[in-house]
């Protein structure tokens, strides 16, 4: 089986890969991140998680390197904005006061780069969110309760950012992360990488180890 490397600094995609049982090297590749003029957000997102896949893979001959990117884009009075990570405080706050009682769709885009056929493979979910209608009180409160800063909408689903929502559209609840797990399957599958098969053995080797 190759090795496995994450072409990113996100903590949050780490966590994700770390929750399966999988330690994996990571390296920040160093891209521009601009849209091309008139470019979709699916399009963006499936270009940047590409570059950044491409960019790190060409160092680790015999590798499978993982790249991934989202674009957040609100939907509001027939026109689209896209939403980056908001950085400070009073960005947050300005960003989510946009998202409430709207609905935000997030292209969550997953590219897996093969250095030893020069091959990548990519794709993205798609997930839809429709936010409750909040007070100002409710998002200065969940902003500085959970400080989502870095996070493309400000807010972290994973935590209490969920309690900001009404519902949500999309296979997979992952995927709002950045890291669209069901997505990784099938593209390893493709690859001849059983990604059941090497969480469920990392999973037993580390209840073995407690055990001793």
């Amino acid at each position: 089986m190759s090795t496995l490397i994450l072409a990113s600094s996100s903590k949050y995609r780490k966590a994700q890969l770390n929750a399966l049982g999988l330690t994996v090297e990571t390296h920040s590749p160093d891209i521009d991140e601009s849209a091309y003029a008139s470019e979709a957000p699916k399009a963006l997102a499936c270009r940047l998680a590409s570059q950044k896949a491409q960019k790190v893979g060409k160092s680790y001959p015999g590798t499978l390197t993982l790249g991934s990117d989202q674009v957040a884009v609100l939907n509001q009075h027939g026109k689209s904005v896209t939403l980056g990570k908001p950085g400070t405080r009073k960005n947050a706050i300005a960003q989510l006061s946009m998202c409430q009682g709207n609905i935000v769709t997030f292209y969550s885009a997953l590219a897996v780069y093969r250095a030893d056929s020069d091959i990548t493979l990519v794709d993205a979910d798609v997930t839809h969110v429709q936010f409750r209608t909040l007070s100002e009180k409710e998002i200065t409160d969940y902003v500085d309760a959970e400080q989502p800063l870095d996070c493309a909408g400000s807010f972290k689903c994973e935590g209490l950012g969920a309690l900001l929502f009404e519902k949500i559209e999309g296979r997979d609840p992952n995927s709002l992360i950045g890291l669209p797990v069901m997505l990784l399957r099938e593209m390893l599958a493709q690859c001849d990488v059983d990604l059941l098969h090497l969480a469920t053995q990392a999973r037993i080797r580390k209840a073995a180890s407690a055990r001793q």
